[in-house]
C-alpha cells in the first residue's frame, strides 16, 4: 500500500470523538474553513464545517470528496464523518484577509446542520464568528430544522449582516 500523504495521512491520523452504530465521528485538523469557489457563482467563499454527510443523499455531488483521503467505499462518505477543528479561529484569521463583500456560503457541499451539528456544534461556533462581523453576506443551505437551534444568532443577521 502506498504512503499516505496530504489530507489522507490527516484523515488516518485523526481521532475518533465519537462512534454509533452506523456512524463514526472524528476531529480532522483544518488548514483553511474558506473555500475559494469557481468564477460564475453567486457567492466568492463556501464553508463546510464537516467532512461527508450522514444524511448520505444518493444524488449529492460531494460524495466523492472522500476518496481525497483515500476512501473508495462511498458508503464511507454518510458513516465517517469529520469535524474540522478550530473552525472559529482560523475563520477569524481567514475573514481579515477576504473582501466584506464578498459571499459567503455555508453548506455547499455537506449539510451543515446534519446530526454531528447536534454533538459538535462546528456550524454553531462559525455563526458564533460571523455574529460578530458586520456586513457580511452570507447564505446557509441546510435540509434540517436543526438550524432552528440557532434562531437567537440568526436573528442578529439583519443587523450584522446582509443577505445575498
Amino acid at each position: 500500500m502506498p504512503e499516505l500523504i496530504g489530507i489522507a495521512k490527516m484523515a488516518a491520523q485523526s481521532g475518533l470523538l465519537e462512534a454509533k452504530s452506523q456512524v463514526e465521528y472524528f476531529e480532522i485538523g483544518a488548514r483553511s474553513i474558506l473555500n475559494r469557489t469557481k468564477p460564475n457563482m453567486p457567492f466568492e467563499w463556501t464553508i463546510n464545517p464537516y467532512r461527508g454527510c450522514e444524511f448520505g443523499c444518493q444524488y449529492c455531488y460531494a460524495r466523492y470528496t472522500h476518496e481525497f483521503m483515500g476512501m473508495e467505499d462511498g458508503r464511507d462518505f454518510e458513516s465517517k464523518i469529520y469535524a474540522k477543528a478550530a473552525a472559529p479561529e482560523i475563520l477569524r484569521r481567514e475573514l481579515r484577509k477576504i473582501d466584506r463583500a464578498d459571499g459567503i456560503a455555508i453548506g455547499t457541499a455537506t449539510d451543515p446542520y446534519q446530526p454531528a451539528e447536534r454533538r459538535f456544534e462546528r456550524t454553531r461556533a462559525i455563526l458564533e464568528v460571523f455574529a460578530q462581523e458586520k456586513g457580511r453576506r452570507l447564505s446557509i443551505t441546510t435540509k434540517s430544522d436543526l438550524v432552528t437551534r440557532d434562531i437567537d444568532l440568526l436573528r442578529e443577521w439583519p443587523a450584522a449582516m446582509s443577505w445575498p
